[in-house]
């Protein structure tokens, strides 16, 4: 942190206060959110986020900021250089704002039951030095876009829960249920609406992007003890991003990932989770996995940033008092470092299971997991050209070949599920709508695949009416406008009239 301190020196931009220590941005930030607008809203939304991540120090733990931010946000703020600012365990990046109100969803979830566990009422008392053992509630700061009509009432939701649960929200755009503020390009700052609960700045803090990466740079490094990430950025503590960086652009010369395994994973423990879950090639003799030690390499391959022992207890024990949950979490992870040690041939004690500042995660220098590759393919294959976006491409559709975690039921499990889901179309789509004119009936059978994986995708069926109608099928395209029709039955739904428009159009084209 000395060097932070350092760091923060040399930025004038920074806010910071007499003794060189960041200060969040709107400090005290109001209940209900701020909403930010004028030229300085998103230099303002920056210094926000750095100041919040860069808050507290180990005499003032309750004063470790969280913030939850969308990818798209993000890249608003930060531009494409994304890669230097990979989310850690208080930097949570989600794929949608819809993933970013689920993560803040549990987190109030986990803070409700904490304090009527611990019969407490205001978080304010949780805090007091009169019961250190108490775990303090931290502010999480969720930063977004303003929504949309039909996620403002969520998130309204969610920050009026969040009022007494230190749960705030800063919103690019006028946000009428909180308080909104014009910011000028040098930070001074203009109540519009609202009343705030404390007098108004007259100025705000302001970082550009260049100097909010830095600093951002260097406090992951000071926070993780890790180095700069070289690639993309990595998975969000709730859901797994999705997005790319040009600065991935020097990793189109390696040859591309596969689903087999390779001289990259020997001697690595081989974790699957696309299809049933399950450790593969356990050659040496020792103790089952227990079904809960499974359930958690499920849970932690989602969550490659890693995640505290009280939030897997919160998903994975929900019904276990707190002291409880936490016990079957070292039991389960004990079982799981076990059981990947029948499969790899790593000497390192604890490895496969890392636990560092009370967060498990699995080692990718000794795990390997399939759902990790996925995502790299797909993050390379959306800035890759020509031959190396088919190669990325076909890996991806090789490797997605049934669900996330399929056959299981885990309650936490779907919001996971439906990300891979998505990555596998992408894959899927994209590399048809390429195959299309060279090779339709490769094209088609890749849909059909894909149909298969994501039944009621009415994108995939209007894509494979074209591989069909480039094949001459007329009767193939009306097969598939009959099956989307009998499947979006089953959700009270029925096509696009665009997409019956042009499967009559195609087929008739078809049939000359």
């Amino acid at each position: 942190m000395a060097e932070l301190r350092r760091a923060v020196a040399r930025n004038p931009e920074l806010p910071h206060s007499d003794d060189g220590a960041p200060l969040a941005a709107l400090v005290p930030l109001p209940p209900g959110g701020v909403g930010l607008v004028g030229d300085g809203a998103a230099p303002a939304a920056r210094a926000t986020l750095v100041a919040a991540l860069a808050s507290g120090d180990p005499q003032h733990p309750n004063a470790h900021g969280e913030v939850v931010i969308d990818a798209a946000t993000l890249t608003t703020l930060l531009g494409t250089e994304m890669t230097t600012v990979s989310s850690w365990p208080r930097l949570h990046i989600t794929d949608t704002l819809d993933d970013a109100l689920t993560t803040i969803e549990t987190l109030l979830l986990h803070r409700s039951r904490l304090l009527d566990e611990q019969t407490l009422t205001d978080p304010d008392e949780q805090q007091q030095p009169k019961a250190p053992e108490v775990e303090v509630l931290s502010p999480v700061v969720l930063i977004t876009e303003t929504p949309a009509a039909a996620a403002a009432a969520r998130v309204k939701a969610a920050l009026a829960a969040g009022a007494s649960r230190q749960v705030f929200a800063v919103l690019l755009g006028e946000w009428p249920p909180g308080v909104t503020i014009d910011v000028a390009p040098d930070g001074r700052a203009t109540l519009i609406s609202g009343r705030p609960t404390e007098p108004l700045p007259p100025r705000l803090p302001v970082l550009e992007p260049t100097t909010a990466i830095q600093t951002l740079t260097t406090l992951r490094e000071a926070q993780t003890g890790e180095p700069p990430a070289t690639t993309s950025p990595g998975v969000p503590a709730t859901v797994i991003a999705l997005h790319a960086s040009r600065n991935d652009a020097a990793s189109q010369d390696q040859p591309a990932a596969t689903a087999t395994p390779s001289a990259a994973v020997v001697g690595k423990a081989r974790l699957r989770v696309l299809g049933p879950p399950r450790i593969e090639d356990i050659t040496k003799p020792g103790r089952p996995l227990r079904a809960k030690a499974l359930e958690l390499a499920v849970f932690l391959a989602c969550h490659p940033d890693g995640v505290t022992t009280r939030d897997i207890g919160e998903y994975l024990e929900p019904d276990a008092r707190l002291s409880q949950a936490d016990q079957r979490v070292h039991t389960n992870a004990s079982n799981l470092r076990h059981v990947l040690g029948r499969a790899g041939t790593a000497e390192t004690k604890n490895a496969y299971i890392i636990k560092t500042a009370g967060r498990y995660r699995l080692d990718p220098t000794t795990v390997d997991v399939d759902v990790w590759t996925l995502r790299d393919l797909m993050r390379r294959a959306t800035i890759a050209t020509g031959l190396r976006r088919h190669e990325l491409l076909t890996a991806a559709c090789e490797l997605y070949d049934a669900p996330l975690a399929e056959g299981q039921d885990y309650e936490w499990l779907q919001p996971h599920r439906e990300t891979v889901r998505r990555w596998g179309t992408e894959a899927h789509l994209l590399l048809a709508e390429d195959l299309l004119n060279q090779d339709p009936q490769t094209a088609s059978d890749l849909l059909n695949k894909a149909i298969v994986l994501d039944r009621y995708n009415e994108a995939l069926y209007t894509k494979a009416m074209h591989a069909r109608h480039a094949l001459g099928d007329a009767d193939g395209i009306r097969t598939l406008l009959r099956a989307l029709t009998r499947v979006l039955a089953d959700l009270d739904a029925q096509p696009s009239e665009d997409t019956i428009a042009l499967g009559r159009v195609l087929s008739i084209m078809g049939a000359r």
